[in-house]
């Protein structure tokens, strides 16, 4: 729990702030002081959704005015559209703030696309000032107790091959408050940086940095981001893996697995908290399930960060990899596409 008087600024009122962020600040019992969002109005109506307006138990309120906001806080949490996230993060560090990113830290967003942004464009030296901060980003299975214990049985080990699967159907719709997603001036890509991002993440987390040896994108949204796209990863030690995201229609499925010296492992569903395998010849079956709510203790991770004045489970530079290895896989597929 963070030191009482340590207030939350929120910039983003969207899915998962809702969803997901709001509640996890408020069941740790956080003050949240306000919620910024280029509509003031529905700023202004999460609060009163959550109630924690200025009628409410915090005091909250939601404005248009991000100066407001750094103001108003301790600490910003930045949940906006992608294109927002490195001008909105940068400002609160100029303002001395601590700062916790949505993932993607930028994706592969066009560096132009950041000029419409609180405070203009921010080039990519952008990532380097904010490195500098008290910042963290949103990379939460890094926390998931089954993948701690993947992480701890690895230990030591040469990983062979990772295999990484993930389906699920997603089509918004003109009018969808989402749609957002499939533009990738402001989403920085597609499902790959999207749902892939996460597991790109985890793959440099659990075996160290990588780089892209192989990838395709295809079936494009009308706005221009792929729905399915293909990354093959190789390491320094002879490790390899192979990256599959898509957002088409079928069962959702979404599977991690790996081999290495001595056995294998899998988690399918990756966040059921079941993990199976063998190690060493022996059977491995343990169930370790993620909090129902996984922002509840990346929130509080970095909660803690601020306090004690540590890192948090991610840092900037760690997502800075997982934007590399994103941009580097789209311009694969496009120089594959150019040659076809």
């Amino acid at each position: 729990m963070p030191e009482p008087g340590l207030r939350w600024g929120i910039a983003g009122y969207g899915d998962i702030v809702r969803r997901k962020a709001l509640p996890a600040l408020l069941s740790l019992g956080e003050t949240v002081a306000c919620v910024w969002g280029r509509d003031a109005a529905r700023a202004r109506a999460t609060c009163e959704e959550f109630g924690i307006s200025r009628d409410g138990s915090s005091g909250a309120f939601g404005t248009s005015d991000y100066t407001a906001l750094l103001d108003a806080a301790d600490v910003v949490y930045v949940a906006t559209p992608v294109a927002a996230h490195l001008p909105l993060a940068v400002a609160a560090a100029r303002a001395g703030l601590p700062v916790l990113v949505e993932k993607p830290l930028g994706g592969a967003v066009p560096e132009p696309a950041a000029a419409h942004t609180v405070g203009g464009a921010y080039p990519r030296e952008a990532v380097s000032e904010l490195a500098g901060a008290h910042a963290g980003v949103a990379y939460y299975r890094r926390l998931a107790p089954a993948l701690g214990r993947v992480r701890e049985l690895l230990r030591g080990r040469a990983v062979h091959h990772a295999a990484v699967e993930f389906r699920s159907h997603f089509d918004p719709g003109p009018g969808d408050p989402r749609l957002w997603r499939t533009d990738p001036a402001i989403s920085g890509g597609g499902v790959l940086a999207d749902i892939g991002s996460h597991r790109l993440d985890l793959l440099r987390w659990l075996l160290g940095e990588p780089v892209v040896t192989g990838a395709r994108t295809g079936l494009p949204f009308d706005l221009g981001a792929e729905r399915l796209a293909g990354v093959e990863l190789a390491w320094p030690s002879g490790g390899t893996a192979g990256l599959e995201v898509a957002w088409t229609p079928g069962a959702r499925h979404d599977r991690f697995h790996l081999s290495f010296d001595g056995g294998h492992l899998e988690l399918d569903p990756l966040d059921s908290g079941t993990v199976r395998g063998i190690v060493d010849g022996a059977a491995v079956e343990e169930f370790l399930p993620p909090p129902e709510n996984p922002h509840l203790p990346l929130m509080a991770d970095f909660a803690r960060s601020v306090r004690e004045g540590t890192d948090p489970v991610c840092t900037v530079r760690d997502a800075e990899i997982v934007d590399r290895l994103i941009a580097d896989a789209y311009a694969f597929a496009t120089r594959l596409e150019e040659h076809l």
